[in-house]
């Protein structure tokens, strides 16, 4: 028996290996300090996201306040350059329309003077036109209504005083009636101006005003705008010293001075024709026949101031006359603005008469001719202001 056959063999022990234990995966060690760490940082992220916001809304509403202080600022600083600029109402239409018609009457070329202020009618109109087209902050509403109502009035009353401008100076188919007229308007229209300056200052300068205080703005000055030179312009008597130099009678005037007489003496009458006028020719049985056309017959009256002042507003009339005839409509009237002591003066008459329907009925038979220069005040002397014409129109 082999050694190796003894027994049994040996037996070798196998241990089974430990299994490790195993590491809890990264994640699962570290997620609660990343949660802390991710929450941290999208804590800090929001808080920068809220201060950007925060900022940004500071920002607009520091933007868009400044915008609304400057809006204000900016009505205020247009309408200040509209009503008192360099290139507004005060320099460009009130200072030269007063000056236009203050003094019209003895001005140079005074049947330029409505035309020459219709330049300012039209400006005004520009203004009335540029403030209603306006786009006005929302506090400025009830400021820029009254505003434009203001321009409005005074548009409406330079319009109404230019059309009355050749009448108020007297034109050579207006009599005293007329001018006494035109001038109660003028006086009339004036005290639009005067209400469209109350406007400006009781609820204008105020309402701006009062937007500024409400907005904490500061440092503005709101113009102040007065169109009506004084009060004394509402007055007709002193529209008519201003514009005219003196009263006419149909506003009461004429009052002469100590020591003046007035008088006017009719010198003759003539007829314009084409190379120049001819005299008519007076007496009872002397007929002067006259061509008459489309455009009527011109008489020209040869008028002498023999008193010894100034006489303004001088008027002519020429009527004709028939026994047994209604010849009513057959008169024409014209004026001489004034008329200088010792200075003879001519007065056209045109004689057309579109009022008489029966015209016809007056050609081919003698008329009796009156022409004559009405007696202002004061005059004494009435027995050579008139002179009589025998006269017939033919065809």
């Amino acid at each position: 028996m082999s050694f190796f056959d003894e027994g049994d063999d040996p037996r070798t022990a196998i241990r089974s290996p430990q299994p490790q234990p195993r590491r809890p995966p990264e994640r699962a060690r570290r997620s609660s300090a990343d949660d802390r760490t991710l929450l941290l940082r999208r804590a800090a992220a929001a808080g920068i996201v809220l201060v950007v916001l925060i900022a940004l809304v500071l920002g607009i509403k520091a933007l868009l306040n400044h915008q609304a202080v400057q809006g204000l600022k900016d009505y205020n600083n247009k309408v200040a350059g509209l009503v008192d600029g360099p290139e507004g109402e005060q320099a460009l239409v009130r200072t030269p329309f007063f000056q236009a018609i203050g003094g019209a009457f003895n001005s140079a070329n005074p049947s330029q003077v409505a035309i020459t202020i219709q330049g300012e009618v039209h400006q005004e109109q520009l203004y009335y036109q540029q403030a209603q087209g306006w786009s006005v902050p929302s506090q400025m509403v009830g400021a820029q209504r009254q505003f434009v109502q203001t321009l409005g009035l005074r548009y409406e009353a330079l319009q109404a005083i230019a059309g009355e401008m050749t009448s108020a100076l007297g034109s050579t188919n207006a009599s005293t009636s007329d001018q006494g007229t035109a001038i109660n308007e003028i006086a009339g229209n004036m005290q639009l101006l005067l209400a469209s300056d109350v406007i400006y200052a009781e609820r204008v300068a105020p309402l701006i005003t009062q937007a500024l205080s409400q907005a904490g703005i500061t440092g503005q000055t709101v113009a102040a705008s007065a169109f009506l030179p004084d009060i004394s312009w509402l007055n007709p008597q002193t529209v008519a010293q201003r514009i005219l130099g003196f009263v006419p009678t149909s506003l009461g005037g004429g009052t002469l001075p100590p020591g003046q007489s007035n008088g006017h003496e009719l010198l003759g009458v003539s007829v314009q024709g084409t190379s120049g006028t001819t005299p008519l020719q007076t007496g009872t049985t002397t007929i002067n026949r006259l061509p008459y056309s489309s455009a009527g017959v011109t008489f020209v009256l040869d008028v002498k101031n023999s008193g010894n002042g100034p006489v303004h507003d001088v008027q002519t009339v020429i009527s004709f006359h028939k026994a047994g005839v209604n010849t009513s409509c057959l008169t024409s009237m014209s004026q001489i603005p004034v008329t200088e002591p010792g200075v003879s003066y001519t007065s056209s008459i045109v004689f057309a008469p579109s009022s008489c329907t029966n015209l016809n009925a007056f050609f081919n038979q003698a008329l009796d001719l009156t022409a004559e220069v009405v007696p202002v005040r004061g005059e004494t002397d009435k027995t050579n202001y008139f002179q009589h014409y025998l006269v017939e129109f033919t065809h």
